[in-house]
């Protein structure tokens, strides 16, 4: 149930924005979403995706009871101690201040802060306010997750100066379907038998759009299906026919399969989230060449003596000749010029009415709402496409890691304040995603 993961209902959108701001970004995250929406899933799939860039370290509940607790799994972080007469707060903040010298070197760190709003309020505040007393664009970057009440917590409402929200929805009953199917398929069953729209629509119910309920729920309605129903229902007897017998019991060990693993899933989930600190190697750099000792080089002489003795005889003396004028020497031709190296071609964008180049972007002064972003600028023409009736969506190209890196963005605004109103007029799907508000310079 857990295999693949599921794109749909904006957590491809989720996934791709955190691994864009943990490496390039300068704002603390919160990833909020009720119970079951599937927070921790995401979290494991971006430390799957990104741990050989990313530096990832999962605070324990137990780093998250007291401000000193907060202090002591820090500094274990850093393999430092707490130096005399420094108070846990300092130490909180002086972490932060490391932590920017380990993104100089060429790999940031990430902590991951999951169920946060079940810690004390005053820790959660003193990790957010150390993190944006530092260098945000080099500091380790904290992850916040849990519910809505995280904003709360954080006394913010939203997006605000340093922070970015990015909030799971549940799932509908047709993202339920799309998640289903190919497990259905997966595990040899009649996706057709499994998935119709009553059985939809009840699971859908009884799920409330919950990745956990859902794991829950679903065997229990597929196992109606050869039973013969109970509550207020009334009961109808009947006979499975002979041939059908086997597909019937087929179908009961399967559904009974899930049930069990569904019953399992809270400890293999808690199992998967737990990441592992990568093991200090230490390594000895030797700088200089291989052989720092040069192996002696006997010099050559020549020697007059040796050539006399070489030779068998004297040549004869035969008259010195008149000097002869030499010739005066041809004027040398000018080299001809090195030719100048062919620029590189620019880039030819496939949509020229909806692009705008990077340097004309961080040109304005003003903040937009970046929509979507990847590696493939067919991915960006399709969401303009897609929403052809809002005037106004660009692109523009830049790199990342040596990869195009195509922005779409939509807008430009004066203030924060006017850019956020503005989300509440885009499409409900678009609001959906999440866009982020940033400064059009910052691209």
């Amino acid at each position: 149930m857990e295999t693949p993961f599921f794109p749909d209902a904006s957590r491809h959108h989720a996934l791709e924005t955190l691994r864009h701001l943990c490496g390039f970004g300068d704002l603390a995250l919160l990833l909020t979403g009720d119970p079951g929406a599937g927070k921790s899933r995401l979290l494991a799939e971006l430390v799957r995706s990104e741990s050989s860039r990313l530096d990832f370290h999962r605070l324990p509940a137990a780093a998250l009871t007291s401000t000193q607790a907060l202090a002591r799994a820090l500094l274990g972080v850093a393999h430092k101690g707490l130096k005399p007469g420094e108070g846990a707060r300092d130490s909180v903040y002086g972490f932060f201040r490391w932590s920017e010298s380990r993104a100089r070197k060429g790999q940031r760190m990430v902590l991951l802060i999951d169920d946060a709003d079940r810690a004390p309020a005053e820790v959660v505040r003193l990790l957010l306010a150390a993190f944006l007393g530092a260098d945000r664009s080099a500091a380790a970057v904290p992850v916040f997750s849990g519910s809505g009440q995280l904003i709360d917590t954080l006394r913010l409402s939203g997006d605000g100066d340093g922070v970015h929200q990015i909030h799971l929805r549940p799932l509908t009953r047709e993202e339920i379907s799309s998640y289903l199917e190919p497990r259905v398929h997966r595990a040899g069953g009649d996706a057709k038998a499994l998935l119709t729209p009553a059985r939809l629509s009840q699971i859908h119910s009884l799920s409330q759009g919950s990745f956990s309920r859902l794991k829950r729920v679903t065997p229990a309605v597929w196992l109606d299906m050869t039973s013969s129903g109970s509550g207020n229902r009334p009961r109808r007897s009947f006979s499975v026919p002979l041939n059908l017998r086997w597909p019937a019991l087929a179908l009961v060990l399967l559904a009974g399969s899930w049930w069990l693993v569904s019953q399992q899933y809270d400890d293999s989930v808690a199992r998967e989230q737990v990441v592992t600190e990568p093991e200090t190697v230490r390594r000895s750099i030797t700088i200089g060449p291989e052989n720092p000792e040069p192996e002696p080089v006997e010099p050559v002489v020549e020697s007059l003596k040796a050539s006399s003795e070489l030779s068998v005889e004297d040549p004869p003396v035969q008259p010195v000749p008149e000097p002869v004028p030499e010739p005066e020497p041809e004027p040398e031709p000018e080299p001809e010029p090195e030719p100048e190296p062919e620029p590189e071609p620019e880039f030819s964008p496939a949509s020229p009415s909806h692009f705008m180049a990077l340097g004309d972007v961080r040109a304005r002064q003003g903040w937009t709402l970046q929509l979507i972003a990847g590696n493939r600028e067919q991915t960006v023409l399709g969401l303009i496409d897609q929403y052809s009736s809002l005037s106004g969506i660009l692109y523009t190209h830049t790199e990342r890691q040596g990869q195009d890196w195509f922005v779409g963005f939509y807008g430009d605004f004066a203030s924060r304040e006017e850019a956020r109103d503005a989300v509440e007029g885009l499409p409900q799907a678009l609001r959906d995603q999440t866009p982020w508000i940033r400064r059009m310079r910052n691209f």
